[in-house]
């Protein structure tokens, strides 16, 4: 039999990849692909998909919208609902191609380390690992596929422009180098590694073959700051705001007490991966934002994973460079230097994975285990099997998201999140009555979220159990003080009982804690139409909603509405308005601003001292 080439590694690898997803072709639109994919028309045409470029991601709801710039994704899925006539399976058929693609990637970038063999391996395990079931199976994980792609796309141009002998060569190389690292930024931001990992496969390069490739580097990180920039421009305020809502607000050093049993988590899931779970939020990792017994040891096998990359660049330069990569690919949803919008998600260790697989397949390389060939081989057999196994019976837990809703509370019932889904599976059911009682369950499990409480709080005030509705709707307060959505709830509940006063009060607490909020502005103006407060004060408050909304004309005309009104006797509440209405009266109404200065003096109160 004839040696095994490279060519037919990389081959085995990509077509064993493509195999054992086939029965994701059967799978529908699950969780996150009914407003990504299903329900976007971005996603729904070529043209669509170009008009949208310059969008972010998720579509609006309402006044919520993720901050993630991924123009590319949405193009892909153009390509496929174009094609398809937005069929699904071609969808899963489109991931598993891809998936194929990344995993023939992942051995060609293995080859100059490891021989034929060891780098087949190391692709198989990469292709069947069970932390990609996710990624694969569900189709908004093709995400993480294509920015795997595009950085060792990224890895191999830029190993031939160091090779390069002419000039031609190096300007085709540079220019496919730049490409890959553009589908990767263009595909999810955290292909802004992506000089991190280019340096490092340069570093890693045996002295003799390595060339100098400061140009390439430098277009590199040229490329990703412009990216980084035009990100910023498009998302704007809303990077950031899909971070996790009871990290956001901790200080860095209880964020990192919360994330380190989640590091160890992730190290777990991608060693022993057979516990697999659909979302990681507590008590699957347990919450705690004090340092533990556990702190220190998580942090001591950090350390040890570090110190092994470091030690092993000489003599396992594959397995430096899995580690390392791997690392920086996880990185940008670590929550470590800013929270992102998981904890941990078993998609965002797609490129991770390439940890333990270039591992295996040096072991397999390792000279010293050549005596032990048998037991080396069925070894990777047992291993290969069982990670074949998993993957395979965990395909069908994406089918749909009913299945994802039942079979997640059915393995992991101490997860608050799926209770909260299943909650509103039931409400989406008009089955109130379980709606509310897995409500419970969830903020029995975590009470750091105040949206559980507030959805609680309605549907027990919906069911006629108002006591119950203000207990839970002050202990969300509690939680979150001065928050819109607290705010709006106790401030509908108190007007229920007649407490027009309270009401007033919360809303504009919830104001003054977040002048730029439209939310919080809007339940201040809904809450003085209420309270039968004056007409003109109402007509301020919704010019501010238009100020900040950009509607110039409708806020020009309520304030003219306002100026024809009479303002006296004024409340310390009105007054407390018009002081903080000076910005926009001085912009629009230089007139009424001077009426209103006046007015603010009388009250012999500042308007921002008035407000608190």
């Amino acid at each position: 039999m004839s040696p095994l080439s490279a060519r037919r590694a990389v081959l085995v690898a990509a077509l064993a990849a493509a195999l054992i997803y086939l029965p994701a072709l059967a799978n529908r639109w699950a969780l996150d692909d009914h407003g990504l994919i299903e329900r976007n028309p971005a996603a729904h045409s070529i043209r669509a998909a170009w008009h949208a470029a310059f969008s972010v991601y998720w579509p609006p709801e309402g006044e919520f919208t993720a901050g993630l710039y991924r123009p590319l994704t949405t193009l892909s899925y153009a390509v496929d609902w174009t094609a398809s006539g937005g069929k699904p399976w071609w969808f899963h058929l489109t991931n598993l191609l891809l998936h194929a693609a990344a995993t023939a990637l992942v051995v060609a970038v293995a080859l100059p380390w490891l021989r034929p063999p060891g780098a087949l391996l190391a692709g198989l395990v990469f292709a069947w690992h069970p932390v990609h079931a996710e990624a694969v199976a569900n189709v908004v994980g093709r995400a993480e596929i294509l920015v795997a792609i595009g950085l060792l796309g990224a890895v191999l141009a830029a190993r031939r422009y160091r090779r390069a002998t002419t000039r031609g060569q190096s300007r085709r190389w540079l220019a496919l180098t730049l490409a890959s690292v553009i589908l990767a930024l263009g595909s999810k931001e955290n292909g802004a590694v992506a000089p991190f990992v280019l340096i490092l496969d340069q570093a890693l390069e045996p002295a003799p073959l390595r060339r100098r490739g400061q140009n390439l580097h430098l277009g590199v990180i040229g490329v990703t700051v412009a990216w980084l920039y035009l990100w910023q421009a498009v998302a704007g305020q809303a990077v950031g705001a899909a971070a996790v809502a009871y990290l956001k607000d901790l200080p860095p050093t209880a964020r990192l007490a919360a994330m380190l049993p989640a590091y160890l988590e992730a190290v777990r899931l991608l060693v022993w991966p057979f516990r697999l779970a659909a979302d990681y939020s507590p008590q699957t990792i347990p919450f705690v934002t004090d340092w533990s017994w556990l702190s220190p040891m998580v942090l001591a096998v950090i350390a040890a994973l570090l110190a092994l990359g470091v030690l092993a660049r000489r003599a396992a330069p594959a397995v430096t460079f899995a580690l390392f990569a791997g690392l920086a690919s996880y990185l940008p949803t670590s929550n470590l230097f800013f929270t992102s919008g998981v904890v941990l998600a078993e998609r965002t260790l797609y490129l991770a994975a390439l940890a333990p697989a270039l591992t295996a397949g040096w072991i397999l390389e390792r000279e010293a285990l050549a005596r032990r060939r048998l037991a080396v081989a069925a070894g990777a057999a047992a291993l290969l099997l069982a990670f074949g196994w998993r993957t395979v019976s965990r395909i069908p837990f994406w089918r749909d998201t009913r299945s994802v809703v039942i079979e997640g509370v059915i393995e992991h019932p101490e997860n608050f999140s799926n209770q909260v889904r299943l909650a509103e599976a039931f409400l989406r059911a008009r089955d109130t009555t379980r709606a509310l009682a897995h409500y419970l369950v969830a903020y029995e499990l975590f009470d750091r979220y105040a949206f559980v409480p507030v959805q609680a709080a309605r549907l027990a005030w919906a069911l006629g159990r108002r006591d119950q509705a203000m207990a839970l709707g002050l202990q969300a307060y509690a939680i979150a003080p001065g928050h819109p959505g607290p705010a709006e709830l106790l401030a509908d509940l108190v007007l229920a009982t007649g407490k027009k006063d309270s009401a007033m009060a919360l809303a504009r607490d919830a104001v003054t804690r977040n002048p730029g909020n439209l939310a919080a502005l809007r339940l201040y103006a809904a809450t003085l139409d209420r309270v039968a407060a004056p007409a003109w004060q109402g007509q301020l408050a919704r010019a501010r909603l238009d100020w900040l909304q950009g509607r110039l004309a409708s806020a020009s005309a309520r304030l003219d509405s306002a100026g024809r009104a009479e303002w006296s006797p004024l409340s310390r509440a009105a007054c407390s308005d018009l002081a903080d209405s000076r910005t926009l009266l001085q912009a629009l109404a230089p007139k009424l601003a001077e009426r209103a200065e006046t007015e603010v003096r009388q009250c012999g109160v500042d308007g921002a001292k008035m407000s608190r």
